[in-house]
């Protein structure tokens, strides 16, 4: 299949470049829906279940816990949904935290099968907006998720307490230029996909980088979770985040998974103490 992709696309970019990275962008927001695996599903039956309006399709919210706690917002990742976060809202509601999770738009049982970093950052804001905290929140995300999470909160001016990325992506460019790679996109067809993403960002690109939309936020602190093998998504991007960011911690990992990861007792023992500020083995 990918092979006939790479061909369709390789000759349509040398015929109608314009149109190919017009074709190309339909693509690049195409969702997977993955079957809701069984360990999630008690997740969604014990929720408290609400939706918050959104343009596209109205968002499916879940909540968890003391409704007077501090909340802690989960953020899944691309083509996952809301249960994969399942082992830290367990852990959340067992220490009094109220805990919000969302399906972001095109995944879980949304009925639309597409969507982008633009559309799910809008819709972590209206969440945002429906929930109107009026105390310092905590955000633990995972893959995309993080970079959802950078851009709506620099877009909001709620109060940010902690953060915890389990692995991040950095510079969105990037990310589209694997794209470009994988699909054997021709450089015309790119800068056609490019534009046409900027179109719909009426901003460059490189707005939606994390670190710098993280630099924005004015968190008290920031838990980077990476396994140095990702093969999702390189260790080097939350290297750099720290780097370039402040009140920041990395705590590598060895042999967890970018996906595994979700489940690992290590990853959430890790993020629940750091976001209730109990003994951190980050460094």
């Amino acid at each position: 299949m990918i092979k006939l992709i790479r061909t369709y696309f390789s000759v349509r970019s040398k015929l109608a470049p314009k149109a190919t990275g017009r074709r190309s962008f339909k693509v690049f927001q195409k969702v997977r829906i993955k079957k809701i695996r069984d360990r999630e599903k008690a997740f969604f039956d014990h929720a408290e279940k609400f939706t918050v309006p959104f343009e596209k399709e109205d968002i499916d919210c879940f909540a968890f816990g003391n409704p007077s706690g501090p909340l802690v917002l989960l953020v899944h990742g691309w083509e996952s949904n809301a249960g994969s976060m399942s082992q830290f809202m367990h852990r959340f509601v067992e220490l009094g935290y109220r805990v919000v999770a969302f399906n972001l738009p095109g995944h879980g049982q949304h009925n639309s099968s597409s969507t982008n970093l633009y559309e799910c950052y809008h819709a972590m804001k209206n969440v945002l907006d429906h929930l109107n905290p009026t105390a310092p929140i905590s955000v633990v995300s995972h893959s995309l998720g993080s970079a959802v999470t950078a851009n709506a909160l620099s877009r909001s001016n709620y109060e940010v307490d902690r953060l915890v990325f389990l692995t991040s992506p950095r510079r969105m460019e990037d990310i589209f230029m694997e794209f470009k790679n994988i699909i054997s996109l021709g450089d015309k067809a790119y800068a056609s996909l490019l534009k046409t993403t900027e179109k719909l960002l009426g901003d460059s690109i490189s707005s939606l980088d994390v670190d710098a939309n993280l630099n924005r936020i004015g968190y008290n602190d920031l838990l980077l979770i990476h396994d140095k093998t990702d093969k999702v998504l390189p260790y080097v991007n939350s290297e750099i985040i720290h780097n370039k960011t402040t009140n920041s911690s990395i705590f590598p990992l060895e042999r967890v998974g970018h996906y595994k990861m979700l489940w690992s007792d290590t990853v959430v023992d890790q993020a629940v103490s750091f976001i209730a500020e109990r003994e951190s083995v980050a460094s």
